[in-house]
């Protein structure tokens, strides 16, 4: 049975569009896009937001999900993957999780349900499944990880990948364009 540990890294700022995460396009937050995301999970059993930011952990809280602190060594340009790692080891146990899952916030217009991707990623036994736009570059938008793994610091062996054509935020245009698509795909 799948049972996974999600985690949604929101630091409060962004060096190239500032307050990235907490932009508001089709009448929500990226990091609340996300969040709506990972909710629609059946598989989804145990949500956290890392954040350091106060206006993101109240956004996150009026969700009802467990918000952690993200220290200044976790912060930064620092490889997601790590935090990944150090989140689950305290939060975490990878005899009650099967997958961590990590939702980047921008990437709100994401078009894969996440219970598809993680029944994907076990019927293909992956170890490490990532999010890749239509030309395979990877975006970032999804990474689903063995709990094992995580748990062991260990991310990647056997690696899959699958296409989404989400938007990946940097600039106020790429904000229009994910609105675009969202509000497309509510008609």
């Amino acid at each position: 049975m799948i049972k996974a540990f999600v985690i949604i890294p929101a630091k409060g700022d962004s060096k190239r569009l500032v307050g990235k995460n907490k932009r508001v396009i089709a009448g929500k937050t990226l990091l609340e896009h996300s969040i709506d995301y990972a909710l629609t999970s059946s598989l989804a059993s145990h949500i956290i937001v890392s954040t350091e930011d106060s206006e993101t952990r109240e956004i996150a809280e009026s969700y009802g999900v467990k918000v952690v602190g993200r220290n200044e060594e976790f912060m930064g340009e620092r490889e997601v993957a790590d935090v990944y790692v150090n989140l689950f080891k305290k939060f975490g146990d990878p005899t009650v999780y099967t997958h961590v899952v990590g939702i980047q916030p921008d990437h709100p217009d994401r078009t894969i349900p996440l219970d598809e991707m993680l029944k994907y990623a076990v019927d293909n036994k992956y170890d490490d499944l990532f999010t890749v736009d239509p030309k395979g570059t990877r975006n970032g938008s999804i990474r689903i990880t063995k709990s094992e793994h995580v748990w062991s610091g260990y991310m990647s062996r056997r690696v899959g990948s699958m296409t989404d054509d989400c938007t990946n935020i940097h600039s106020e245009n790429d904000l229009k364009q994910a609105e675009i698509n969202i509000l497309k795909r509510k008609q």
